[in-house]
């Protein structure tokens, strides 16, 4: 039934999970501070996790979203990276490395990879990333901020 709830969009995205007991407290502190807002203290938290538990993609998808918000956009784009060469077709690496590059006035670079997302649960975004990619690629997309703002909305909404 799980696998019918994620096709059809119902199933939250689940925090991360520990693959080792000894690290389950680390994750549970990162992952507290991520739900708190607690860039910073989430970062230090996540790092020392990755230490012990390198091949984590969802702590490192967590750790890039961590940095973004901190406005360390190429440090969260390196993980975003690292993702994407392991999970070539994950969503939420795939948005947020077009940020990073968007945010530091890279649009071209966003739009390109924006064209690796492909997520029909989410319509929306995937409207959004569509019109900013046109945007981009005919000239028209207007200051780099106002395109990660753009998609930052619908993120959040």
């Amino acid at each position: 039934m799980g696998a019918v709830r994620r096709v059809r969009g119902k199933e939250a995205v689940a925090e991360p999970v520990a693959a080792t007991g000894d690290t389950v407290p680390l994750l549970d502190r990162a992952n507290t501070h991520f739900a708190a807002k607690e860039f910073e203290q989430a970062v230090d938290a996540y790092r020392e996790y990755l230490k012990r538990e390198k091949q984590d993609m969802d702590v490192r998808v967590r750790l890039g979203r961590s940095l973004y918000a901190l406005g360390k956009y190429t440090a969260a784009r390196l993980e975003f990276k690292r993702v994407l060469k392991v999970r070539p077709k994950d969503s939420q690496a795939c948005v947020y490395a077009g940020l990073c590059f968007a945010r530091c006035a890279r649009l071209e670079e966003a739009a390109r990879v924006w064209e690796d997302f492909f997520d029909l649960k989410n319509v929306e975004l995937l409207r959004e990333l569509n019109i900013q990619k046109g945007l981009i690629l005919s000239g028209d997309a207007g200051h780099h901020d106002a395109v990660a703002e753009a998609v930052e909305a619908v993120l959040d909404a």
